[in-house]
């Protein structure tokens, strides 16, 4: 298991992309060039913690968008990617889950079942259907201020791990400045933390530019 303890989202990402490349074991028949499941804290979560890695291969203008489309909303057309746009609808349309979570914790400060779960029963466990990879947000109010605990089936670490952190801590600012509270601590546990087999070429070349810079 990889556990990670960092100041920024940055720092989170780059050091669960080596330690995954380091302590990883592939998974073959699953098309997995390195397998693990992770526990992560991003420690500062405020507006100026680096929320982006000039290493990461997502750019940082398509994880803005998808960040913002997930709290806000709007044009799906450009937002390219499909697991955001189930959480989008999961979270805020089909039940606006978000409303019931600041009901609740307005009403409850010291609520332990603030709780959004995504997974759906009846849809699934149908193989042919795409299924949300975040399944829990649990938010907890702890000193004043807003912590999220995300819970994760499974991510891809090489183009989706610091993409989805930013998402979901986008989410924690919002459900924050709802409660006119300051974001706390960000966890994410993730059951299977991933390289896909495609990517390994990729892999091994940005986990060589990793060590070098730490030379």
């Amino acid at each position: 298991m990889i556990t990670i303890s960092e100041s920024s989202p940055a720092a989170t990402w780059e050091r669960a992309f080596m330690l995954l490349y380091e302590k990883g074991y592939p998974v073959p028949e699953n098309e997995f060039y390195r397998n693990e499941c992770a526990a992560l804290e991003v420690r500062d979560t405020s507006p100026h913690s680096a929320r982006y890695s000039p290493l990461c291969p997502t750019p940082e203008k398509l994880i803005a968008a998808i960040s913002h489309y997930l709290v806000q909303g709007g044009d799906e057309s450009g937002v390219d990617h499909e697991w955001t746009k189930i959480y989008r609808n999961r979270i805020f349309d089909t039940s606006n889950q978000i409303d019931r979570i600041v009901a609740l914790l307005k009403d409850w400060p010291d609520c332990p079942r603030a709780q959004i779960s995504l997974w759906n029963p009846d849809r699934d466990y149908v193989r042919s259907n795409p299924a949300p990879c975040l399944q829990i947000l649990w938010f907890k109010i702890i000193n004043r201020r807003l912590d999220l605990h995300v819970h994760m089936r499974t991510t891809d670490c090489y183009g989706k791990l610091l993409m989805n952190v930013n998402e979901f801590l986008a989410l924690q600012h919002y459900v924050g400045s709802r409660l006119g509270l300051s974001t706390g601590v960000y966890c994410q546990f993730v059951d299977s933390l991933h390289f896909h087999t495609k990517d390994a070429d990729a892999v091994d070349r940005l986990a060589g530019v990793m060590k070098a810079d730490l030379r």
